[in-house]
């Protein structure tokens, strides 16, 4: 594997071309993110990587972002899939400003990748409803 040094980025970039070249800033209004605390704190924005979270292999550069759900619902069904957001996780509601990183938005689903730049806090954006 070659490491990424891609500074800008709050997560290590474990490879290059991370993020990809489609991922672009962009607001989003709302976006919802798992968290296990509420409120949401900074560790609830960890990357896979960043909080040391298993992945599975090739997947490097996703795992070095934040996912999040554009659809409610897609969060609600990932909860009830991970034990420990099942028992005691939360589905947080907030924006994504696009001077907070980058986004790759699946074609698939509600599913957003957003790789956050150094030095940027955004649990204080996100609130359990």
């Amino acid at each position: 594997m070659t490491i990424g040094n891609n500074s800008l980025y709050k997560s290590p970039m474990p490879i290059l071309n991370c993020p990809p070249l489609e991922a672009h800033d962009k607001d989003i209004e709302e976006v919802y993110r798992l968290t296990l605390n509420n409120p949401p704190t900074d560790e609830d924005f960890l990357s896979h990587i960043e909080a040391n979270k298993q992945y599975p292999p090739g997947k490097e550069c996703v795992a070095s972002s934040v996912s999040v759900y554009k659809n409610k619902d897609d969060a609600e069904k990932l909860k009830k899939k991970i034990p420990a957001y099942k028992r005691h996780g939360f589905i947080a509601v907030g924006p994504i400003m696009a001077k907070s990183g980058v986004v790759l938005e699946s074609t698939l689903s509600s599913h957003v990748d957003w790789w956050l730049y150094k030095g940027q806090k955004v649990s204080h954006l996100f609130r359990v409803k």
